[in-house]
């Protein structure tokens, strides 16, 4: 086979898959950057469905361009993905009372869909791929100390199993905001009467450290028997 030929071959059916392998490789750290974001803060979604999702959402806009070609529309496939997306991002929503928790997390799923869709399209929106995934990162956690002092302080969920949970919740109320830890929402789960039950509270705290100290000030309460809290979205 003659250098000419090979070369000729090798653009003909190599390079093509060769540059399709390399758009799957782009929406694989896409979504993973953005996924190993969530996985750390423990969201619903985390690292492999925005894997998932990016490289998902990737295959089907390669295909709509093999199968679309330059006779049909290769955006008609590719559409259904946002549509299809909001489904899985309703799955991480998750309300307890008036609280409305994995928003965030919908929505980077969402904003995954749309950077492995401009991965699979051409070289030319696969580098918009790659800034949207930093735009995307920068707005998960370089603004989140902007968004905890608009929302003046760290939003939190709280968990108590509490003996006796409606007889002890003036007090816990009382701890709570003598360490400054505004208190949104309450919810009973579990209630088991005079036996013991769970209370959910969702707030607001100045800073870590006013949290740290209320549950350890619950903590010394022998009425309570498991304390424990996080960040939300």
């Amino acid at each position: 086979m003659s250098g000419d030929l090979m070369m000729g071959w090798v653009s003909q059916y190599i390079a093509p898959y060769a540059m399709m392998l390399l758009q799957l490789l782009v929406a694989t750290l896409c979504g993973g950057i953005i996924g190993y974001q969530r996985e750390v803060l423990e969201r619903p979604a985390g690292f492999r469905t925005h894997i998932l999702v990016c490289v998902g959402s990737a295959i089907y806009m390669l295909v709509s361009v093999v199968v679309g070609g330059t006779a049909w529309d290769p955006g008609r496939i590719a559409a259904q993905v946002a549509t299809g997306v909001g489904f899985l991002g309703a799955g991480t929503i998750i309300k307890q009372g008036s609280i409305v928790r994995g928003l965030t997390t919908a929505a980077s799923l969402w904003a995954v869909a749309a950077i492995g869709l401009a991965a699979g399209y051409n070289t030319q929106t696969m580098v918009i791929a790659l800034l949207g995934t930093a735009v995307v990162y920068f707005g998960l956690t370089l603004l989140r100390p902007i968004e905890l002092k608009i929302s003046h302080g760290i939003p939190f969920t709280m968990n108590l199993t509490v003996v006796a949970p409606r007889q002890r919740l003036a007090w816990i109320r009382n701890v709570l905001a003598a360490h400054k830890l505004i208190a949104h929402d309450l919810i009973f789960a579990d209630d088991r009467g005079e036996d013991s039950g769970d209370i959910i509270i969702d707030g607001n705290a100045r800073a870590q450290e006013d949290l740290d100290d209320a549950v350890n000030a619950l903590t010394l309460d022998p009425h309570i028997r498991a304390v424990s809290w996080h960040a939300k979205d």
